[in-house]
């Protein structure tokens, strides 16, 4: 008879581990008196006092303003592939020959836009290429360009 109960306490142990069905166990946390106003005593100190002020954002000009050799680095997000690269172009580069490096990089004819204050705007003359890598840096981080490609294959 003892062979039996044995059997049937492991095929429930069994049946508990296979179906994930909770265990009863008795806690005595749950019959123990709480401290009452613990976290509402004015006399305990205040876990929010000891916290630093939070750092007001800084701007890092220097990380992406131009390296030893005059370069600059200008992301550049192309949507047709979903990928951004990163061009280093001298520091007074126009928009021709950016456009001319960056075609030649994809393999394809783009022409670029941009988000700046919040409205995407065509960059398509010199003046407004200009400006933007001028503001390209936004809280530190160096905004993308967006290259679009001219003609679908």
């Amino acid at each position: 008879m003892s062979a039996n109960t044995h059997q049937h306490t492991t095929s429930a142990k069994v049946l508990t581990a296979i179906h994930n069905i909770p265990r009863r166990v008795r806690s005595g946390t749950l019959r123990a008196p709480r401290a009452a106003g613990k976290e509402n005593d004015p006399g305990a100190p205040s876990k929010f006092a000891a916290l630093p002020p939070i750092p007001e954002p800084r701007a890092e000009p220097a990380r992406w303003a131009p390296a030893a050799d005059g370069r600059i680095v200008l992301k550049v997000w192309v949507p047709t592939t979903d990928e951004v690269w990163k061009v280093r172009v001298p520091a007074g580069t126009g928009l021709a020959a950016f456009r001319a490096r960056v075609e030649a990089k994809l393999g394809f004819a783009v022409c670029f836009s941009a988000v700046r204050a919040g409205i995407l705007r065509s960059v398509v003359d010199e003046g407004a290429f200009r400006e933007w890598v001028r503001e390209r840096v936004v809280d530190g981080r160096n905004t993308l360009l967006t290259a679009h490609r001219l003609e679908l294959q």
